[in-house]
């Protein structure tokens, strides 16, 4: 009540909020900008031989969905695809988030995928982008944890890895449909908690390395319209200025 404006990353939050009793006039959608310069665009192809190359990246919370990726991930290499998988992330000290890393542990102990996998715990953000670029697939299954915890909005890692040309393998969670062009745009989206819709997709990818291309460029495109730094900058500034304005005349916001 007391506030004038209410910003949300996307639709889904913002339908979240005026659930909880937020005013629908108070909540507007304000995207998170990137910055598109730094994150040039290197579209990713199959490997012509070796290994197929997957990165995860997320601290360990159960709304991250990784066992569920490790699950897909065993699906793909128990049908006879190499792979290798680089989970970049940790625990903290959080009970609940030591849970899911135990959860995690066993997951790569029970697909029997720790010959194939780096555990690199947290690293800077210069290392996460470089390893990006060293990878064909960003597997970030997102799912609604069982406290109710989700991404509300959608993984700003999602949004710069997808920018680089990766291709991006999810779920229909929250506003990760939105940020990434839709459900029919060039990401590649799964229901959640849903390990064989995942692998079906990866083994998509591994089947069709033609195309990659069009796909990824088409997110790059959305990425390009609708989340450049500068451009969301001053989108931002304009809410501000609206509100200064409505508070000065007396007006609503």
């Amino acid at each position: 009540e007391s506030v004038q404006r209410c910003l949300c990353e996307g639709p889904h939050m913002a339908s979240r909020l005026v659930d909880l009793g937020c005013p629908p006039g108070k909540a507007r959608v304000q995207r998170l900008g990137i910055d598109l310069d730094r994150l040039p665009f290197r579209p990713r192809e199959a490997p012509a031989e070796g290994p197929l190359r997957v990165l995860i990246v997320g601290s360990f919370r159960e709304k991250k969905g990784i066992p569920d990726a490790l699950a897909a991930l065993g699906l793909l290499r128990g049908a006879g695809v190499p792979i290798e998988i680089t989970v970049i992330g940790d625990a903290g000290s959080l009970p609940r988030a030591l849970r899911e890393k135990a959860r995690i542990l066993d997951a790569i102990r029970r697909h029997q995928l720790g010959p194939v996998t780096r555990l690199l715990g947290y690293q800077p953000y210069p290392v996460v982008i470089q390893e990006a670029y060293e990878h064909h697939v960003f597997l970030s299954p997102s799912v609604t944890a069982s406290d109710g915890d989700t991404e509300g909005g959608a993984p700003v890692t999602i949004l710069e890895l997808a920018a680089t040309g990766m291709p991006v393998v999810t779920t229909d969670h929250c506003d990760i449909p939105y940020v990434l062009g839709g459900l029919d745009g060039g990401a590649w989206f799964a229901a959640e908690g849903a390990p064989e819709e995942l692998a079906g997709h990866l083994r998509w990818l591994v089947s069709n390395p033609g195309a990659w291309e069009e796909r990824l460029l088409r997110v790059r495109r959305h990425l390009d319209e609708h989340y450049d730094r500068d451009a969301v900058g001053a989108q931002l500034l304009e809410q501000y200025e609206q509100v200064i304005d409505s508070a000065r005349c007396g007006g609503p916001p």
